[in-house]
């Protein structure tokens, strides 16, 4: 008889761990669809141009941004010299790793946009995307970069 109290009690014990982690796995999955809408917000892919850099319109030259997210990679060009590196999104946060140009020199004015620009593209940023229009911010500043998709993608 006593064996049948305790296996009773295990019995009762086993039912409530197991509705437990029922109700554990369901809040959970009600947190992991949350994080799911969260990561589905589309990631900024493909060619743009950038207008802005410091709130100062670019007319001169405009650099570019290639976002290729297969190979996790973002490179472009920096208004006179080619630049690359590896690419890390995660939700709204950009930063790139192993940066590379190369070292042309052109005139005053474009090397003056393109030494900003790399310094800008070189350390973490957020970013939001409105439509066809990427923007890039610090913690410091709030506005870095404006660039824009082209249309032929």
């Amino acid at each position: 008889m006593r064996g049948l109290h305790f296996t009773t009690r295990l019995d009762s014990l086993n039912t409530m761990l197991f509705g437990a982690f029922i109700v554990i796995g369901l809040m959970g999955s009600c947190g992991g669809s949350k994080t799911l809408k969260e990561s589905q917000i589309p990631a900024p892919s493909g060619l743009y141009h950038v207008i802005a850099i410091e709130e100062m319109s670019l007319s001169e030259t405009q650099p570019t941004l290639n976002f290729d997210l297969e190979q996790n990679r973002l490179t472009g060009n920096a208004g006179c010299n080619q630049f690359g590196g590896r690419l890390t999104l995660r939700q709204e946060n950009i930063s790139l790793d192993s940066l590379m140009a190369t070292k042309m020199y052109c005139s005053d004015a474009v090397m003056a946009i393109e030494y900003k620009f790399l310094r800008h593209i070189g350390r973490p940023m957020q970013w939001t995307q409105n439509g066809d229009t990427l923007s890039l911010s610090a913690d410091e500043s709030p506005y870095i970069m404006i660039a824009v998709k082209t249309k032929d993608q």
